[in-house]
């Protein structure tokens, strides 16, 4: 890795002597393909790396172990429900990555590293995709590879695929990148081979991931009012439409079938617009680096963007903050790397320039390349982007479920009765990201009350309630505020688990004053039974 990095420096050195022995004639493609180097070898190995690393799948994917299983038990035909925490949540998730995942397994690979490594792959392959949709929306390969840098290089961005639920989120996420590749050449330059792909792709993301499904389709909207230009091209968009439901039916008819369309309303709850706008402003000040280079240059390359009215990556990149926030950062994980690209080689360059003579002057043809300081200073950046990705992976790495929480759930499947119903006091506030939560039905295979994975399949509007009150449970302190909020969201349960590490001291003994007695503990996890 030193010797390559030695080698880009030497790219980068030979770059600067071009810009003073030919001045405005660098080579653009040794230039882009420098720093596409950079971004798709460095930014590949920060995403794999955390599976070298875990040994097992980072923070979820209990519920998605589950299923595989299911598909595999059912002979490979579609359940109706799955058996995941024993509630009939219907088997309405896209199937897709259970699949491949299920496939896999039938060839002997086990399940557990299915969830490790196939995120880590479909997240690394984003790197290459991204490139090619940088290409098409920005028109320009010098200005597309830094974006593939920033996107590549951005610490945290990639941190949800990674994990165990990864195996649809990435895998959907692959296809929604080439969903708008094929779409919007389509719209461009209607082709029939190109509409295939289109319809190809689009039915891989719907039969992948529920949101980025969504964003697909509400991508589409935006893009074909901005590019579709005559009636030709406005006959393929119905015809990608078209062929997509018509190639996803099997699934969506299946369920339909069983289910009616109560899964499928009840998952595309979303939320308010207050909420919108807080996670749209929230997302747009994150700064993912401790010296926050690709935030400063997003919002110099927004300005930009605004100035140069580019209205469609606009609406693009804002639009699904007020259709479904909790997707929404998918979309702009892949717009700031563009905006901060614009930042850079356009808006940072006139500014120096106008701090040294006063004068506002936009460079033309991709004179940044011809600039010593400025290409040094972008390698300096990208170095640090790369120190910064490592010591993320580091940080992922140790959010996986502990060996004391493993080792208390073996003890639960082996020692309790398979009809128990357990009440889990972890401590962590946001339940839907708690691995502990969403393992315990999985690996102990017994049912858990404070759950909340699957249910959104099921509970409609009344899901953000229950997450409310969930979490609101975590903190509790005494009997009385378990009990009070237990009732109210009608929770039965006969055993307790609580983490003595986060939960209050007080709380044991408060359970065990109403009859319940220890009957394991570990140091971490204790487990009251009545």
């Amino acid at each position: 890795m030193n010797l390559f990095f030695a080698f880009l420096l030497y790219k980068v050195e030979s770059i600067a002597m071009n810009t003073q022995l030919k001045p405005r004639h660098v080579d653009e493609f040794e230039w882009t393909g420098t720093i596409l180097g950079i971004a798709i070898l460095f930014g590949m190995f920060v995403r794999v790396l955390p599976a070298f690393l875990s040994g097992f799948p980072i923070n979820d994917g209990g519920m998605f172990l589950v299923m595989m299983r299911d598909l595999r038990g059912n002979g490979f035909a579609l359940p109706s429900y799955t058996t995941y925490n024993y509630m009939d949540i219907p088997y309405a998730y896209p199937p897709l990555g259970f699949y491949l995942g299920a496939f896999l397994e039938l060839i002997g690979i086990a399940d557990m590293q299915i969830l490790i490594w196939l995120p880590a792959v479909f997240t690394a392959l984003t790197i290459l995709l991204f490139y090619s949709l940088a290409s098409q929306m920005m028109a320009d390969r010098p200005r597309a590879a830094l974006a593939t840098a920033f996107f590549a290089l951005a610490p945290g961005n990639y941190a949800w695929l990674l994990m165990g639920g990864g195996l649809t989120r990435a895998l959907g996420t692959l296809f929604f990148i080439t969903s708008l590749v094929f779409v919007q050449y389509t719209f461009q330059n209607p082709s029939w081979r190109m509409t295939v792909f289109a319809i190809v792709s689009c039915s891989l993301v719907v039969l992948s991931h529920p949101q980025a499904a969504l964003l697909t389709a509400v991508s589409c909207v935006i893009f074909g009012t901005f590019l579709i230009r005559s009636r030709i091209a406005a006959f393929h968009a119905f015809v990608i439409a078209f062929g997509t439901l018509l190639l996803t039916s099997p699934w969506w008819g299946n369920v339909m079938l069983w289910h009616g369309v109560a899964p499928f309303l009840s998952a595309g709850q979303s939320g308010d617009l207050g909420a919108s706008l807080a996670a749209l402003w929230g997302n747009l000040l994150s700064r993912q680096t401790i010296l926050p280079f690709a935030t400063l240059f997003r919002w110099l390359g927004l300005g930009w963007v605004i100035y140069k009215r580019r209205f469609d990556l606009l609406v693009w990149g804002f639009l699904p903050y007020f259709i479904d926030q909790r997707s929404a950062s998918i979309v702009t994980s892949f717009l700031y790397p563009m905006l901060a690209a614009y930042g850079f080689l356009d808006v940072l360059p006139a500014l120096i320039d106008f701090v040294r003579t006063r004068k506002w002057q936009v460079e033309k043809d991709n004179a940044f390349m011809n600039r010593q300081a400025f290409s040094m200073g972008l390698l300096g950046i990208l170095f640090y982007l790369v120190i910064e990705c490592f010591m993320h992976a580091y940080v992922i790495r140790n959010v996986t479920l502990s060996y004391a929480s493993r080792d208390m759930m073996l003890w639960v499947r082996e020692n309790t009765p398979t009809n128990g119903s357990f009440l889990i006091l972890t401590g962590r506030a946001d339940v839907m990201t708690d691995a502990v939560q969403e393992w315990f039905p999985a690996l102990a295979e017994r049912h858990s009350t404070t759950t909340l994975q699957g249910l959104e399949w099921t509970l409609g509007g009344e899901f953000y309630p229950r997450w409310n009150d969930l979490s609101a449970l975590q903190t509790c302190r005494d009997m009385t505020c378990v009990e009070s909020l237990g009732s109210k969201i009608n929770i039965e349960y006969n055993y307790v688990i609580l983490d003595s590490s986060q939960m209050s001291p007080d709380l044991p003994s408060s359970f065990m004053k109403k009859g319940y007695t220890e009957i394991y503990t570990n140091g971490q996890y204790r487990v009251l039974g009545e």
